[in-house]
């Protein structure tokens, strides 16, 4: 295994790099830490581009971790603690950081599925408690459109507590919403303050859920795209729910664990 002992060294200035979004996109990596993010992306068919590991503190389990490494052309190397404690960004670092590739989908993917759109989401805390509730929902087609936050910044991926790696994301426009939503075999549903139905209600499988901003909500073009409008009943003078908080009630009403 690789030994890492200078804070010069090019891989722990990439990993301080990547706490910024712009080097993120630039080299298409993203960093987490933790030995249960490591595994999640594993699971999930994630490419590792670095593990670095704190060679005071080793985690169980590693030799696995090192071998996936190895074999999909990942490096691997050590590094002291008080390094470790350097590069974290949590108050109790942690016993590796894993540093892999980003992975986007095609939103052309044919496969229909209960799938979940995003307008102009842009808090990170926001976006990623929602990929925990969609995995948890049993919902990982995910498609982003607009402003959004960076789901691969660390805040999104702490807040999704690993989910991220769960997730099939794309990214697309409002005019390939609009197109996928003209196609869309079953309900197209979205929220709305004035919609006239609650949103306790049955629902055509699969279905195309669009969640909007809770400052602004889906603009007007959106709105047509829908086939389907509901609203979640709140007490009066409250005017909007939390994004976070709107997604999960609509996700575990349109397709919950009991439904798949």
């Amino acid at each position: 295994m690789e030994q890492i002992s200078s804070p010069d060294n090019p891989a722990l200035k990439l990993i301080r790099s990547l706490s910024q979004r712009k080097y993120r996109e630039k080299t298409g990596l993203f960093a987490v830490e933790g030995i249960e993010y490591a595994r999640k992306a594993q699971r999930h068919g994630f490419k590792p581009h670095l593990l670095l590991i704190d060679k005071e503190d080793e985690p169980s389990g590693l030799p696995a971790l090192i071998a996936w490494c190895a074999q999909q052309g990942g490096r691997t190397a050590a590094v002291p603690h008080s390094l470790m404690k350097r590069l974290s960004g949590l108050a109790n670092p942690q016993q590796l950081i894993l540093v892999c590739h980003a992975r986007w989908h095609s939103w052309q993917d044919p496969v229909r599925e209960t799938t979940l759109v995003l307008h102009e989401i842009r808090d990170p805390g926001n976006l990623g408690t929602i990929m925990r509730t969609a995995e948890a929902a049993a919902v990982t087609r995910l498609l982003l459109m607009g402003e959004i936050c960076d789901p691969y910044s660390p805040e999104t991926v702490r807040a999704s507590a690993g989910s991220v790696f769960a997730m099939e994301m794309s990214t697309l426009t409002k005019k390939e919403f609009v197109g996928i939503a003209r196609d869309w075999p079953a309900d197209v549903v979205g929220t709305h303050a004035k919609a006239q139905e609650s949103y306790r209600r049955s629902y055509r499988q699969p279905v195309l859920l669009l969640m909007g901003s809770e400052s602004q909500g889906l603009p007007s073009d959106l709105v047509g795209a829908c086939t389907t409008l509901v609203r979640i009943p709140m007490s009066p003078g409250v005017d909007s729910l939390n994004v976070a908080i709107a997604t999960a009630l609509m996700l575990y009403e349109v397709h919950s664990p009991r439904q798949v």
